[in-house]
């Protein structure tokens, strides 16, 4: 198991380091197509995998949550 998630972090690392190497002279149309792309890949997570366990065991406050959670993100992304 340690090993699985040390293959995780090295290929995280990887996958960082050719981002920024190759998006670094990216346009912002580019950069927020992919920003968008990703964070949709994400939602498309926590609804596939956590959202089912969070409704069974929060309830309905679980979805609103969310939500709030995912708006407070993108308030604190604006900020920069």
């Amino acid at each position: 198991m340690l090993g699985l998630w040390a293959l995780v972090v090295l290929v995280s690392g990887l996958s960082s380091l050719a981002g920024y190497g190759l998006f670094d002279g990216a346009s912002p149309e580019a950069l927020a197509f992919i920003l968008a792309y990703a964070g949709g890949a994400i939602l498309t997570m926590l609804a596939d995998t956590l959202m089912p366990e969070a409704f069974e065991k929060g309830g309905a406050q679980a979805g609103l949550l969310t939500s709030v959670g995912f708006a407070l993100a993108f308030a604190l992304t604006t900020l920069e």
